[in-house]
Protein backbone atom coordinates (compact mmCIF):
# COMPACT_ATOMS: atom_id res chain seq x y z
CA UNK A 1 0.00 0.00 0.00
CA UNK A 2 2.79 2.38 0.91
CA UNK A 3 4.52 1.62 -2.36
CA UNK A 4 1.35 2.47 -4.34
CA UNK A 5 0.99 5.82 -2.50
CA UNK A 6 4.64 6.65 -3.17
CA UNK A 7 4.14 5.86 -6.89
CA UNK A 8 1.14 8.16 -7.09
CA UNK A 9 3.05 10.96 -5.44
CA UNK A 10 5.90 10.49 -7.94
CA UNK A 11 3.51 10.63 -10.89
CA UNK A 12 1.84 13.74 -9.54
CA UNK A 13 5.20 15.45 -9.10
CA UNK A 14 6.24 14.54 -12.65
CA UNK A 15 2.93 15.82 -14.09
CA UNK A 16 3.30 19.07 -12.11
CA UNK A 17 6.83 19.58 -13.39
CA UNK A 18 5.70 18.95 -16.98
CA UNK A 19 2.90 21.53 -16.60
CA UNK A 20 5.34 24.04 -15.22
CA UNK A 21 7.71 23.47 -18.16
CA UNK A 22 4.88 23.86 -20.67
CA UNK A 23 3.68 27.03 -18.97
CA UNK A 24 7.19 28.44 -18.96
CA UNK A 25 7.67 27.62 -22.63
CA UNK A 26 4.31 29.20 -23.52
CA UNK A 27 5.11 32.32 -21.53
CA UNK A 28 8.50 32.58 -23.22
CA UNK A 29 6.87 32.23 -26.65
CA UNK A 30 4.35 34.98 -25.89
CA UNK A 31 7.16 37.20 -24.61
CA UNK A 32 9.17 36.74 -27.80
CA UNK A 33 6.09 37.45 -29.96
CA UNK A 34 5.30 40.55 -27.91
CA UNK A 35 8.86 41.79 -28.38
CA UNK A 36 8.60 41.33 -32.15
CA UNK A 37 5.14 42.93 -32.48
CA UNK A 38 5.53 45.83 -30.11
CA UNK A 39 8.24 47.63 -32.10
CA UNK A 40 7.48 50.66 -34.36
CA UNK A 41 10.92 50.92 -35.89
CA UNK A 42 9.57 51.27 -39.46
CA UNK A 43 6.69 53.64 -38.73
CA UNK A 44 5.97 56.76 -40.78
CA UNK A 45 4.25 59.47 -38.77
CA UNK A 46 1.57 61.59 -40.43
CA UNK A 47 3.63 64.66 -39.54
CA UNK A 48 6.45 63.27 -41.67
CA UNK A 49 4.32 63.02 -44.83
CA UNK A 50 3.81 65.52 -47.63
CA UNK A 51 0.36 64.49 -48.88
CA UNK A 52 -0.11 65.09 -52.61
CA UNK A 53 -3.63 66.02 -53.75
CA UNK A 54 -2.95 66.42 -57.48
CA UNK A 55 -0.14 65.78 -59.96
CA UNK A 56 0.72 67.77 -63.08
CA UNK A 57 2.78 66.68 -66.07
CA UNK A 58 4.30 69.28 -68.40
CA UNK A 59 6.83 69.34 -71.19
CA UNK A 60 8.60 72.48 -72.44
CA UNK A 61 8.90 70.96 -75.91
CA UNK A 62 9.90 68.00 -78.04
CA UNK A 63 13.07 66.33 -76.79
CA UNK A 64 13.16 68.38 -73.57
CA UNK A 65 12.90 67.23 -69.97
CA UNK A 66 9.57 66.57 -68.29
CA UNK A 67 8.23 68.73 -65.48
CA UNK A 68 6.42 66.90 -62.68
CA UNK A 69 4.41 69.07 -60.29
CA UNK A 70 2.75 68.10 -57.03
CA UNK A 71 0.01 69.97 -55.20
CA UNK A 72 0.86 69.30 -51.56
CA UNK A 73 -1.58 69.78 -48.70
CA UNK A 74 -0.38 72.18 -45.98
CA UNK A 75 -2.06 71.02 -42.73
CA UNK A 76 -0.79 73.85 -40.53
CA UNK A 77 -2.56 76.36 -42.77
CA UNK A 78 -5.78 74.42 -43.31
CA UNK A 79 -7.59 76.22 -40.48
CA UNK A 80 -7.61 79.46 -42.44
CA UNK A 81 -4.35 81.06 -41.38
CA UNK A 82 -2.34 83.18 -43.79
CA UNK A 83 0.18 81.69 -46.11
CA UNK A 84 3.73 81.20 -44.96
CA UNK A 85 5.84 83.34 -47.34
CA UNK A 86 6.48 80.90 -50.14
CA UNK A 87 5.68 82.40 -53.51
CA UNK A 88 4.34 79.02 -54.58
CA UNK A 89 1.68 78.85 -51.88
CA UNK A 90 -1.89 79.34 -53.04
CA UNK A 91 -3.83 82.37 -51.75
CA UNK A 92 -5.58 80.57 -48.91
CA UNK A 93 -2.41 78.81 -47.80
CA UNK A 94 -4.09 75.38 -48.00
CA UNK A 95 -1.77 73.91 -50.64
CA UNK A 96 1.68 74.47 -52.03
CA UNK A 97 2.91 73.47 -55.49
CA UNK A 98 6.39 72.03 -55.94
CA UNK A 99 7.95 70.97 -59.25
CA UNK A 100 11.03 69.19 -60.56
CA UNK A 101 12.35 68.23 -63.98
CA UNK A 102 13.79 64.99 -65.25
CA UNK A 103 14.41 63.06 -68.43
CA UNK A 104 11.41 60.90 -67.38
CA UNK A 105 8.76 61.04 -64.69
CA UNK A 106 10.50 58.62 -62.34
CA UNK A 107 13.63 60.77 -62.36
CA UNK A 108 11.56 63.92 -61.88
CA UNK A 109 9.80 62.33 -58.90
CA UNK A 110 13.10 61.61 -57.16
CA UNK A 111 14.29 65.16 -57.78
CA UNK A 112 11.00 66.48 -56.47
CA UNK A 113 11.56 64.62 -53.21
CA UNK A 114 14.85 66.48 -52.70
CA UNK A 115 12.92 69.77 -52.66
CA UNK A 116 10.51 68.72 -49.91
CA UNK A 117 11.48 68.08 -46.29
CA UNK A 118 8.81 65.42 -45.79
CA UNK A 119 8.28 62.06 -47.41
CA UNK A 120 6.17 62.67 -50.53
CA UNK A 121 3.06 60.49 -50.37
CA UNK A 122 1.05 60.07 -53.61
CA UNK A 123 -1.67 57.81 -52.22
CA UNK A 124 -4.19 60.66 -51.88
CA UNK A 125 -3.62 62.05 -55.38
CA UNK A 126 -7.15 62.57 -56.73
CA UNK A 127 -6.37 64.24 -60.04
CA UNK A 128 -3.73 64.06 -62.75
CA UNK A 129 -3.48 66.99 -65.17
CA UNK A 130 -1.47 66.59 -68.37
CA UNK A 131 -0.38 69.74 -70.18
CA UNK A 132 -1.05 70.01 -73.90
CA UNK A 133 2.64 69.95 -74.87
CA UNK A 134 3.20 66.85 -72.75
CA UNK A 135 0.13 65.19 -74.30
CA UNK A 136 1.54 65.74 -77.79
CA UNK A 137 4.54 63.61 -76.83
CA UNK A 138 2.31 60.62 -76.09
CA UNK A 139 0.60 59.22 -73.00
CA UNK A 140 2.11 55.74 -72.77
CA UNK A 141 5.08 56.50 -70.56
CA UNK A 142 2.89 58.59 -68.22
CA UNK A 143 0.38 55.79 -67.89
CA UNK A 144 3.09 53.21 -67.32
CA UNK A 145 4.48 55.30 -64.46
CA UNK A 146 1.07 56.07 -62.94
CA UNK A 147 -0.03 52.43 -63.02
CA UNK A 148 3.31 50.86 -62.12
CA UNK A 149 4.17 53.06 -59.13
CA UNK A 150 2.19 51.53 -56.27
CA UNK A 151 1.11 54.72 -54.51
CA UNK A 152 -0.95 56.21 -57.34
CA UNK A 153 -4.69 55.59 -57.34
CA UNK A 154 -6.02 53.85 -60.44
CA UNK A 155 -9.27 55.76 -60.07
CA UNK A 156 -7.79 59.26 -59.99
CA UNK A 157 -9.33 61.48 -62.66
CA UNK A 158 -7.24 62.51 -65.67
CA UNK A 159 -7.55 65.80 -67.58
CA UNK A 160 -5.65 67.59 -70.32
CA UNK A 161 -5.04 71.32 -69.92
CA UNK A 162 -4.51 74.06 -72.46
CA UNK A 163 -2.28 76.07 -70.07
CA UNK A 164 0.59 74.26 -68.34
CA UNK A 165 -0.63 71.74 -65.78
CA UNK A 166 1.39 73.47 -63.07
CA UNK A 167 -0.76 76.59 -63.45
CA UNK A 168 -3.91 74.52 -62.93
CA UNK A 169 -2.53 73.04 -59.70
CA UNK A 170 -1.58 76.47 -58.37
CA UNK A 171 -5.19 77.71 -58.44
CA UNK A 172 -7.35 77.93 -55.32
CA UNK A 173 -11.06 77.97 -56.22
CA UNK A 174 -13.16 80.14 -53.87
CA UNK A 175 -15.63 77.31 -53.16
CA UNK A 176 -13.10 74.52 -52.61
CA UNK A 177 -9.93 73.99 -50.62
CA UNK A 178 -7.89 73.28 -53.74
CA UNK A 179 -8.10 72.88 -57.49
CA UNK A 180 -7.70 69.12 -56.99
CA UNK A 181 -10.92 69.01 -55.01
CA UNK A 182 -12.68 71.20 -57.59
CA UNK A 183 -11.65 68.87 -60.41
CA UNK A 184 -12.72 65.82 -58.44
CA UNK A 185 -16.18 67.33 -57.91
CA UNK A 186 -16.41 68.24 -61.61
CA UNK A 187 -15.58 64.67 -62.50
CA UNK A 188 -18.27 63.34 -60.17
CA UNK A 189 -20.81 65.71 -61.74
CA UNK A 190 -19.88 64.49 -65.25
CA UNK A 191 -19.44 68.00 -66.59
CA UNK A 192 -17.23 66.50 -69.29
CA UNK A 193 -15.60 63.17 -70.05
CA UNK A 194 -15.21 61.22 -66.81
CA UNK A 195 -11.93 59.35 -67.30
CA UNK A 196 -9.72 57.71 -64.67
CA UNK A 197 -6.14 56.51 -65.02
CA UNK A 198 -7.39 52.94 -65.46
CA UNK A 199 -10.04 53.99 -68.00
CA UNK A 200 -7.45 55.86 -70.03
CA UNK A 201 -5.07 52.91 -70.10
CA UNK A 202 -7.86 50.53 -71.16
CA UNK A 203 -8.92 52.87 -73.96
CA UNK A 204 -5.44 53.27 -75.40
CA UNK A 205 -4.49 49.61 -75.04
CA UNK A 206 -7.90 48.41 -76.21
CA UNK A 207 -8.87 47.34 -79.70
CA UNK A 208 -9.95 50.88 -80.62
CA UNK A 209 -6.60 52.38 -79.55
CA UNK A 210 -8.03 55.81 -78.87
CA UNK A 211 -9.05 57.98 -75.95
CA UNK A 212 -10.78 61.21 -75.00
CA UNK A 213 -10.09 63.61 -72.13
CA UNK A 214 -11.79 66.75 -70.88
CA UNK A 215 -9.77 69.86 -71.72
CA UNK A 216 -9.18 72.42 -68.98
CA UNK A 217 -8.83 76.17 -69.12
CA UNK A 218 -8.53 78.82 -66.40
CA UNK A 219 -11.45 81.11 -65.60
CA UNK A 220 -10.32 84.78 -65.48
CA UNK A 221 -10.29 86.00 -61.85
CA UNK A 222 -12.68 88.68 -60.66
CA UNK A 223 -11.43 92.23 -60.82
CA UNK A 224 -9.26 93.10 -57.85
CA UNK A 225 -8.74 89.48 -56.83
CA UNK A 226 -5.46 87.56 -56.77
CA UNK A 227 -4.74 86.00 -60.16
CA UNK A 228 -4.67 82.56 -58.54
CA UNK A 229 -7.99 83.03 -56.73
CA UNK A 230 -10.02 81.44 -59.49
CA UNK A 231 -10.83 77.97 -60.75
CA UNK A 232 -10.31 75.70 -63.75
CA UNK A 233 -13.21 74.85 -66.01
CA UNK A 234 -13.84 72.34 -68.80
CA UNK A 235 -13.84 73.59 -72.36
CA UNK A 236 -13.92 70.98 -75.09
CA UNK A 237 -12.86 67.37 -75.49
CA UNK A 238 -9.27 66.37 -76.34
CA UNK A 239 -9.03 63.48 -78.80
CA UNK A 240 -6.17 60.95 -78.85
CA UNK A 241 -5.24 58.48 -81.57
CA UNK A 242 -3.39 55.63 -79.91
CA UNK A 243 -1.53 57.62 -77.26
CA UNK A 244 -0.94 60.88 -79.16
CA UNK A 245 -3.04 64.02 -78.89
CA UNK A 246 -4.45 65.04 -82.28
CA UNK A 247 -7.03 67.78 -81.73
CA UNK A 248 -9.68 69.33 -79.50
CA UNK A 249 -13.36 69.63 -80.35
CA UNK A 250 -15.78 72.08 -78.76
CA UNK A 251 -19.55 72.49 -78.85
CA UNK A 252 -21.58 71.29 -80.59
CA UNK A 253 -19.29 68.44 -81.76
CA UNK A 254 -18.09 67.77 -78.22
CA UNK A 255 -21.70 67.22 -77.16
CA UNK A 256 -22.09 64.57 -79.85
CA UNK A 257 -18.89 62.89 -78.67
CA UNK A 258 -20.19 62.70 -75.09
CA UNK A 259 -23.55 61.33 -76.28
CA UNK A 260 -21.80 58.58 -78.24
CA UNK A 261 -19.77 57.74 -75.13
CA UNK A 262 -22.87 57.72 -72.87
CA UNK A 263 -21.34 60.48 -70.75
CA UNK A 264 -23.51 63.53 -71.38
CA UNK A 265 -25.19 64.98 -68.29
CA UNK A 266 -26.10 68.48 -67.09
CA UNK A 267 -26.85 69.91 -70.51
CA UNK A 268 -29.73 71.85 -72.08
CA UNK A 269 -30.85 71.71 -75.73
CA UNK A 270 -32.42 74.85 -77.20
CA UNK A 271 -34.84 74.71 -80.14
CA UNK A 272 -36.63 77.46 -82.05
CA UNK A 273 -40.21 76.86 -83.16
CA UNK A 274 -40.63 77.97 -86.76
CA UNK A 275 -41.25 81.70 -87.20
CA UNK A 276 -42.31 82.26 -83.61
CA UNK A 277 -40.25 84.58 -81.48
CA UNK A 278 -38.27 83.05 -78.66
CA UNK A 279 -37.21 79.47 -78.05
CA UNK A 280 -37.76 76.41 -75.88
CA UNK A 281 -35.06 74.86 -73.67
CA UNK A 282 -35.13 71.14 -72.87
CA UNK A 283 -33.10 69.43 -70.16
CA UNK A 284 -32.57 65.69 -70.77
CA UNK A 285 -33.27 63.45 -67.80
CA UNK A 286 -31.21 60.65 -69.30
CA UNK A 287 -29.55 59.84 -72.60
CA UNK A 288 -28.85 56.22 -73.51
CA UNK A 289 -26.79 55.23 -76.54
CA UNK A 290 -26.62 51.65 -77.78
CA UNK A 291 -24.64 50.28 -80.72
CA UNK A 292 -25.58 47.13 -82.63
CA UNK A 293 -22.95 45.81 -85.07
CA UNK A 294 -23.73 43.66 -88.08
CA UNK A 295 -21.70 41.79 -90.68
CA UNK A 296 -23.68 40.56 -93.68
CA UNK A 297 -22.20 39.39 -96.98
CA UNK A 298 -18.88 40.94 -96.08
CA UNK A 299 -20.38 44.35 -95.32
CA UNK A 300 -19.67 45.78 -91.87
CA UNK A 301 -22.36 48.07 -90.47
CA UNK A 302 -23.26 49.68 -87.16
CA UNK A 303 -26.69 50.77 -85.99
CA UNK A 304 -26.52 53.54 -83.38
CA UNK A 305 -29.67 54.20 -81.37
CA UNK A 306 -29.99 57.15 -79.00
CA UNK A 307 -32.96 57.34 -76.64
CA UNK A 308 -33.65 60.29 -74.37
CA UNK A 309 -36.36 61.81 -72.23
CA UNK A 310 -36.46 65.39 -71.04
CA UNK A 311 -38.36 68.25 -69.43
CA UNK A 312 -39.01 71.71 -70.81
CA UNK A 313 -37.32 74.16 -68.45
CA UNK A 314 -37.78 77.42 -70.37
CA UNK A 315 -40.33 78.81 -72.84
CA UNK A 316 -39.81 82.30 -74.26
CA UNK A 317 -42.35 81.88 -77.04
CA UNK A 318 -46.04 82.86 -77.00
CA UNK A 319 -47.14 79.23 -77.38
CA UNK A 320 -49.02 77.09 -74.89
CA UNK A 321 -47.03 73.91 -74.56
CA UNK A 322 -49.71 71.50 -73.39
CA UNK A 323 -51.25 71.27 -76.83
CA UNK A 324 -50.28 67.86 -78.33
CA UNK A 325 -49.35 69.40 -81.67
CA UNK A 326 -46.95 71.80 -80.00
CA UNK A 327 -45.32 69.01 -78.00
CA UNK A 328 -44.88 66.92 -81.14
CA UNK A 329 -43.37 69.89 -82.97
CA UNK A 330 -40.88 70.50 -80.15
CA UNK A 331 -39.94 66.81 -80.08
CA UNK A 332 -39.38 66.83 -83.85
CA UNK A 333 -37.08 69.88 -83.65
CA UNK A 334 -35.23 68.43 -80.67
CA UNK A 335 -34.73 65.16 -82.54
CA UNK A 336 -33.43 66.97 -85.63
CA UNK A 337 -30.96 68.98 -83.56
CA UNK A 338 -29.63 65.95 -81.70
CA UNK A 339 -29.38 63.93 -84.92
CA UNK A 340 -27.31 66.63 -86.59
CA UNK A 341 -24.92 66.93 -83.62
CA UNK A 342 -24.44 63.18 -83.25
CA UNK A 343 -24.03 62.59 -86.99
CA UNK A 344 -21.38 65.32 -87.16
CA UNK A 345 -19.40 63.65 -84.35
CA UNK A 346 -19.66 60.27 -86.12
CA UNK A 347 -18.46 61.76 -89.42
CA UNK A 348 -15.55 63.44 -87.63
CA UNK A 349 -14.39 60.13 -86.17
CA UNK A 350 -14.95 57.97 -89.25
CA UNK A 351 -14.34 60.20 -92.24
CA UNK A 352 -11.94 62.90 -91.04
CA UNK A 353 -9.87 61.49 -88.20
CA UNK A 354 -10.46 57.79 -89.02
CA UNK A 355 -10.14 56.91 -85.37
CA UNK A 356 -12.47 54.63 -83.40
CA UNK A 357 -13.35 56.79 -80.39
CA UNK A 358 -16.74 55.21 -79.76
CA UNK A 359 -15.93 51.53 -79.36
CA UNK A 360 -16.96 50.10 -82.74
CA UNK A 361 -14.09 47.59 -82.60
CA UNK A 362 -15.08 46.34 -79.15
CA UNK A 363 -18.68 45.87 -80.29
CA UNK A 364 -17.67 43.85 -83.36
CA UNK A 365 -15.26 41.73 -81.33
CA UNK A 366 -18.00 40.98 -78.80
CA UNK A 367 -20.69 40.05 -81.35
CA UNK A 368 -18.55 38.52 -84.13
CA UNK A 369 -15.38 37.10 -82.51
CA UNK A 370 -14.38 34.87 -85.46
CA UNK A 371 -14.76 37.57 -88.11
CA UNK A 372 -13.04 40.07 -85.86
CA UNK A 373 -10.01 37.88 -85.22
CA UNK A 374 -9.67 37.26 -88.95
CA UNK A 375 -9.87 40.98 -89.77
CA UNK A 376 -8.22 42.55 -86.74
CA UNK A 377 -5.01 43.49 -88.55
CA UNK A 378 -7.09 45.38 -91.16
CA UNK A 379 -9.33 47.27 -88.72
CA UNK A 380 -7.82 50.68 -89.47
CA UNK A 381 -8.82 50.30 -93.11
CA UNK A 382 -12.21 48.71 -92.32
CA UNK A 383 -13.39 51.28 -89.76
CA UNK A 384 -13.77 54.32 -92.09
CA UNK A 385 -16.01 52.26 -94.38
CA UNK A 386 -18.31 50.85 -91.71
CA UNK A 387 -21.87 51.81 -92.70
CA UNK A 388 -23.32 53.69 -89.73
CA UNK A 389 -27.07 54.23 -89.39
CA UNK A 390 -28.35 56.58 -86.69
CA UNK A 391 -31.74 56.56 -85.01
CA UNK A 392 -32.69 59.13 -82.37
CA UNK A 393 -35.81 58.77 -80.18
CA UNK A 394 -36.91 61.66 -77.95
CA UNK A 395 -39.79 62.10 -75.54
CA UNK A 396 -40.83 65.19 -73.61
CA UNK A 397 -42.02 64.08 -70.18
CA UNK A 398 -43.11 67.38 -68.62
CA UNK A 399 -43.56 70.96 -69.78
CA UNK A 400 -42.87 72.47 -66.37
CA UNK A 401 -45.12 73.92 -63.68
CA UNK A 402 -47.01 76.20 -66.03
CA UNK A 403 -48.88 75.51 -69.25
CA UNK A 404 -48.77 79.11 -70.48
CA UNK A 405 -45.67 81.23 -71.09
CA UNK A 406 -45.00 83.67 -68.29
CA UNK A 407 -45.31 87.43 -68.78
CA UNK A 408 -47.48 87.09 -71.91
CA UNK A 409 -51.05 88.53 -72.00
CA UNK A 410 -53.66 85.80 -71.99
CA UNK A 411 -55.33 86.99 -75.18
CA UNK A 412 -52.06 86.72 -77.15
CA UNK A 413 -51.16 83.16 -76.13
CA UNK A 414 -51.41 80.74 -79.04
CA UNK A 415 -53.19 77.50 -78.18
CA UNK A 416 -53.31 74.99 -80.99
Amino acid sequence: MMAWIAGCRSCAAAWSNACLLRSAALALSFSLIAVLLAGCWDRTEINDLAIVLAAGIDSPGEGKDYLLSAQVFVPRQSSGGKAGGSSETTPGGVTVVKSATGSNLAEAMIRLQTKISRHVFWGHCETVVIGENAAKRGLRQYLDFLLRYAQFREHAYVYMSEPPAREILALLPPLERSSAEALREMGNLKLGAKVTILDLAKSIEGVGQSAVLSRLRILPPEQGRDKLATMPYMRGIALFRKDAYIRTVTEPISIGVLIMLNQLENYVFTVKLGDSKGFVAIKPLQIRTTMTPRIQKGVWSMHVQVETKGDIVLNTTDLALLAPDQVKAIERLWKEKMTGIIQASIDLAQKKLKTDFYGYAAAFRRHYPKQWNASRSRWESIYPDVETSLQVKVLIMRSGKSESPQGVPEDTIIRK
